[in-house]
């Protein structure tokens, strides 16, 4: 652990989590950045982008509750109660404004509290974004439940056999790394294998635990109606995500005003670890109001329209999915997130 970073033990409604606060080396004046992961994610799960990104500025990561060190959530709550835990860090913090990057499970969070309290989040991050789990990827999800014998979410049964999970594993990773164009993705190959590797090492408690945090994108849409109309926001994933296809990251941000909207090149929905630079490098420009125009490793989609402010999410094309998931490690990735 770093000797200056912090960390900061919170309770809300008797829920036990935590803020980890890594500051930055060379500060460069911009608000600090908020980082809500995934949810087989922890506060200290992005070694690699946190090393690049604490070059200019402080960093705030949390395990929210149900993730990390924190209490267990049930998976019946819904998205609000964790944003209001992320919402709650701050305000003991007694930080006025913050950047805030919500990437897979964690950007509906990031959402709700952009939009709920504009006033508070200088600047808005979504990477990995989806507005509703499709069909197959609801799929995967409940197998993943029978496979860990969490009945409905009661933790009740027996772990699956070696061979059932290496299965479930394989299935997951083919689609967390696209495996359609995995030889076009920046060390597309080795984060498969890391992912499938720790997969496997998941614990049984680990396990159901993860559950929870995946029943609670079922059947429900993912970002509320609304928009968000003050907030200056960046979307984007790598040009080959199928967990969150370019289509769905640009139907969320269609519900922004102003949204940015981009792809990273030889990637997918696992950019954090293929093109770690170049996802910070984008980051990081955006948080210093630099020009994100005519980037090598970026493709420039035609800019999302604006639906109905007062509609849901809930028109973007579906595609064959599995459940969110991120990892990060010194010389590779090292925890997978969903």
């Amino acid at each position: 652990m770093d000797t200056d970073e912090r960390l900061l033990a919170l309770t809300l409604r008797d829920m036990a989590y935590a803020c980890r606060i890594v500051p930055a080396r060379r500060p460069c004046g911009t608000e600090p950045l908020v980082l809500i992961g995934g949810a087989l994610q922890d506060m200290y799960s992005w070694p690699r982008l946190e090393r690049r990104l604490t070059e200019h500025t402080t960093l705030m990561l949390m395990d929210l509750p149900g993730t990390g060190s924190a209490g267990d959530l049930a998976s019946t709550a819904g998205f609000d109660v964790l944003a209001d835990a992320a919402l709650h860090a701050i305000d003991q913090l007694a930080v006025p404004r913050v950047n805030l990057l919500g990437a897979s499970y964690g950007a509906p969070i990031a959402y709700r509290l952009a939009q709920a309290h504009p006033d508070r989040v200088a600047r808005l991050i979504l990477a990995g974004a989806t507005p509703r789990v499709g069909p197959r990827l609801t799929a995967v999800v409940r197998q993943g439940l029978e496979l860990i014998g969490a009945d409905a979410g009661t933790g009740t049964g027996a772990p699956a056999d070696d061979s059932a999970r290496q299965d479930y594993a394989r299935k997951v990773v083919d689609m967390l790394v696209n495996s359609a164009t995995r030889h076009e993705v920046a060390q597309g190959p080795a984060v498969a294998r890391m992912l499938e590797r720790q997969l496997m090492r998941t614990s049984y408690s680990a396990a159901l635990r993860h559950a929870a945090c995946h029943e609670r994108l079922l059947d429900v849409d993912l970002y509320p109606p609304g928009g968000i109309d003050t907030v200056r926001t960046l979307v984007f994933t790598g040009e080959h995500d199928c967990t969150s296809s370019p289509e769905e990251n640009r139907a969320v941000a269609a519900t922004i005003a102003d949204a940015a909207f981009l792809l990273i090149r030889d990637a997918d929905h696992m950019a954090h670890l293929e093109r770690d630079a170049e996802y910070a490098d984008l980051v990081t420009r955006f948080l210093r109001d630099r020009p994100l125009r005519d980037l090598p490793y970026c493709r420039y989609p035609d800019a999302p329209g604006r639906p109905d402010p007062q509609g849901a999410v809930s028109g973007a094309p579906q595609h064959p999915t599995h459940p969110h998931s991120q990892a990060a490690g010194p010389k590779g990735p090292q925890v997978p997130c969903g």
